[in-house]
């Protein structure tokens, strides 16, 4: 009889089991009636619908999420995405587009730049409150292509150094020049203060001018040279050191 008891229980609990899951399938309760798309700027809300190949009334529950996910992904313009159910009716999507952390100047084209080295184009209308890299010659880049090119990779390896050791200096950054192969040269937005800091072992010298700005030194200077080994050059200092 216990034997008989048990197998009987857990029939019921199959059925129970399977008829919490027909109900979730096939109710229309669950049917996708609403969208929550965050994130997007460049990208339209029916740009996205498009790339999501998105129908309404169908069962959430049918919706294969990871492939939404890997449809959007496609698009050059998007740097993540996820996406998620919302009970009882609602699918939402948050992208994240590519955007660019430093301007290119290309004169006379501007262009971004992202971390990672690709090229991001700037959209029309939009201020970009970012550091410029000078001193590159015009050339043609491909759009959310890697920029293939020696003075790009110097400024990236500056730029990764600073967000590593010192981010919030990228807000005092009004320029990179570049036009001298031989050394990276930041001006400075408010003081236009030249600082140069050669080419390679950017993490140590920035390190070095952590230590003046600790000293407050590096605001009442209008040339610093990080240029030379273990020692710092600097002019125009208001006041006696």
């Amino acid at each position: 009889m216990k034997k008989t008891s048990i197998i009987g229980v857990l029939v019921l609990l199959f059925l129970f089991v399977r008829g919490v899951e027909l109900f979730f399938a096939e109710s229309n309760l669950f049917w996708l009636r609403n969208l929550d798309i965050t994130g997007n700027e460049g990208l339209t809300q029916d740009e996205v619908l498009k790339l999501a190949d998105l129908r309404l009334k169908q069962n959430i529950f049918k919706v294969d999420l990871g492939d939404i996910e890997r449809k959007i992904q496609k698009d050059q313009r998007v740097k993540s995405v996820e996406s998620y159910r919302v009970l009882p009716d609602k699918i939402a999507i948050r992208i994240e587009e590519k955007k660019p952390d430093l301007i290119l100047n290309l004169s006379p084209e501007l262009c971004g730049l992202s971390s990672e080295g690709e090229i991001i184009p700037l959209r029309e209308g939009q201020v970009y409150d970012l550091p410029m890299v000078s001193g590159i010659k015009s050339r043609s880049f491909k759009p959310y292509a890697r920029a293939e090119e020696p003075k790009v990779e110097e400024a990236l390896a500056f730029y990764k150094a600073v967000r590593e050791k010192l981010p919030g200096f990228l807000d005092r950054v009004s320029e990179i020049d570049l036009e001298d192969k031989d050394n990276l040269v930041v001006i400075l937005v408010k003081s236009g203060a030249r600082i140069f800091f050669g080419t390679g072992d950017f993490q140590k010298k920035i390190e070095r001018f952590v230590k003046l700005e600790k000293e407050s030194v590096v605001e009442e200077c209008s040339y610093l040279d990080f240029r030379f080994k273990d020692q710092v050059i600097f002019k125009g200092v208001k006041r006696n050191l």
